[in-house]
């Protein structure tokens, strides 16, 4: 089995790239983002840390962490980004190790898949035997997440200002999918580092 961190921008196309690996290269998907999020809901591994540091403001009235509240208090200093990513990373990676060691045991998949945008962050790369980049224009990332998710060109020009930029991405990983074209491009390049990588 080979594991393979999936990264980009948020926007770049990582899900497009994953899905091509699901659907034709039998390959799993390990969501660093979904189980972030699961650890932070009550009961869950960050719940409790998060809610100590940032304070009970970011609660809704059900008891749960209001996404919404917790990613402005986040974004307006680069010292909450920095806590929040000391508080949740270390245990996303024991989760996504335990993922890689059932894998490896029930040999059940020719690849796995760690994707995540946070991939120079939170230092996931030392357990993949190889990164794919995945590229798309700032252009296309803002078209996306404006008509897809609904987000805000403020908030979109936010997230850009504190993500990794493509050169950070390019600079750390050689082996880059261009999100430019069509799909068939994609799947002629995700074909492409799928023999590479066999070949290791």
């Amino acid at each position: 089995m080979k594991v393979i961190g999936l990264t980009g921008g948020i926007g770049s196309g990582k899900s497009l790239v994953a899905n091509i690996m699901k659907e034709q290269y039998g390959a799993s998907v390990i969501d660093t983002d979904r189980i972030a999020k699961e650890q932070m809901e009550p009961g869950g591994a960050s719940y409790r840390e998060v809610v100590d540091y940032f304070g009970e403001d970011i609660l809704a009235s059900d008891g749960t962490i209001d996404r919404a509240k917790l990613s402005a208090i986040i974004f307006e200093s680069s010292e909450n980004r920095i806590r929040i990513n000391e508080i949740t990373h270390p245990k996303v990676l024991v989760e996504v190790q335990k993922e890689i060691e059932k894998h490896r045991r029930l040999e059940d998949v020719p690849y796995l898949l760690i994707e995540t945008a946070l991939m120079i962050e939170s230092g996931y790369d030392f357990v993949c035997d190889e990164v794919w980049f995945v590229f798309a224009s700032e252009d296309r990332r803002r078209r996306w997440l404006i008509e897809e998710r609904g987000y805000s060109p403020e908030k979109v020009d936010s997230i850009f200002y504190n993500q990794y930029k493509a050169q950070d991405f390019r600079q750390r990983f050689s082996k880059v999918i261009e999100n430019i074209g069509d799909l068939g491009w994609l799947n002629e390049q995700v074909d492409c580092l799928v023999k590479d990588c066999n070949r290791i």
